[in-house]
């Protein structure tokens, strides 16, 4: 008598790209975090050079895409 097996897509490949693009969001999150801490640091007059006022900084840092 003959056996036959059929292959089983392995379901983690599937089961790890949400988790992926979590990590991937994550990570940029902490770099916007980052720049807005860095940006924060410096004095009005520093960001008056970047063309810059305080109350823009995070529309700045997120490109004004997350605050239209």
């Amino acid at each position: 008598m003959a056996y036959t097996t059929t292959p089983v897509p392995a379901p983690l490949p599937r089961l790890a790209l949400p988790f992926a693009s979590l990590f991937g969001a994550l990570g940029d999150s902490l770099s916007r975090s980052r720049q807005i801490f860095a940006l924060s640091e410096l004095s009005d007059e520093e960001l008056a050079e970047r063309g810059l006022r305080r109350g823009q900084i995070a529309g700045f840092v997120a490109h004004e895409d997350y605050w239209r």
